[in-house]
């Protein structure tokens, strides 16, 4: 790989880091994972997931090749990723760089990824940042076509949200009774292990994605969350846009939704308690919901409490 140097802006999503990098500064398409890869190494910037961005012909749009430090390959999608370039976009020079016009109180950026288009709704008050909404049906729709149903992982019962395994903790401290997921002790580290090589075991994914949810809230939320994709190599989330999406089509594929009385009307909205520790649960919270109609989906979107941008410059690569 040549050397180069790259614009780049870092934040993170409740403890979920994330990279924005300007793939204008990068000669050839077919060095976008390889860079970003670099530029994602603890020796580097370090990051979970990484953004390269460019100019779009959509209007206020941009598109975006997104890769996993995890999987070390392009992902369809990265939730974390769009939450941090809506405050990136009002709080940096990133908007006026690519001609993105950010407005009060609201402002839409049309955002291309490989899973489709994902609409951010920007909310601002007097030129400062507020929220973000990220748009995430094309992705859900994505993780629908794959397949979102019920599944049997040798006696533990789980769900299937297209590549991602969406497991309630209960289900698994069956097996695994010593198992703490609020201390991701070792028991806990086992079972989610098991949990995951039996769903890859299976043909369910190839890839590492996993969301874990339990039903016992404590700072509001309507549940707790976190997303232990790679438990073995240590590499546990505290929140994850796409595994949040993902556990609301899992919530609703096994009826707990319903029963929990998330879902009314054929609309789910819940409240997950993640962020700050790899561990169950945390301080912020993500707001998700997912409409159907007809068993298919017809809209799903997040946002979460807490985004920081937290450096802004080049990194050699």
């Amino acid at each position: 790989m040549r050397d180069m140097k790259l614009d780049f802006i870092k934040g993170h999503m409740g403890g979920n880091l994330i990279l924005i990098l300007n793939g204008r500064h990068i000669p050839d398409e077919s060095l976008v994972l390889e860079t970003a890869l670099a530029a994602l190494d603890r020796n580097r910037l370090y990051g979970e997931q990484a953004g390269v961005i460019y100019p779009s012909q959509k209007k206020n749009g941009l598109k975006a090749f997104i890769v996993d430090i995890t999987n070390r390959a392009f992902i369809p999608s990265c939730g974390g990723f769009t939450q941090v370039l809506g405050r990136a976009l009002v709080e940096t020079d990133l908007a006026e760089s690519f001609g993105i016009r950010i407005e009060d109180p609201v402002s839409t950026v049309m955002l291309d990824t490989e899973a489709g288009e994902t609409p951010l709704t920007i909310h601002t008050e007097n030129g400062a940042f507020k929220r973000v909404e990220s748009d995430m049906t094309s992705f859900a729709r994505f993780l629908s076509n794959d397949g979102a149903l019920p599944i049997d992982l040798g006696g533990i019962q789980a769900c299937k949200a297209g590549y991602y395994l969406v497991q309630d903790a209960s289900k698994l401290a069956e097996f695994y009774p010593e198992a703490d997921f609020e201390a991701m002790n070792p028991a806990a580290v086992e079972a989610i292990a098991v949990a995951q090589k039996r769903f890859q075991e299976k043909g369910f994914s190839r890839s590492l994605h996993f969301s874990l949810y339990d039903t016992a809230p404590t700072k509001g939320g309507d549940l707790r969350a976190v997303f232990p994709h790679s438990v073995l190599t240590g590499h546990i989330e505290p929140t994850c846009g796409t595994g949040s999406i993902a556990l609301a089509l899992g919530l609703l594929a096994s009826g707990e939704g319903e029963r929990l009385g998330f879902v009314k009307g054929g609309k789910l909205n819940v409240r997950l308690e993640s962020g700050g520790r790899p561990v169950m649960g945390g301080p912020d919270i993500t707001t998700v919901m997912a409409e159907t109609e007809g068993g298919k989906i017809r809209r799903a979107a997040f946002s979460h409490s807490f985004i920081e941008i937290t450096a802004q410059g080049k990194v050699s690569v």
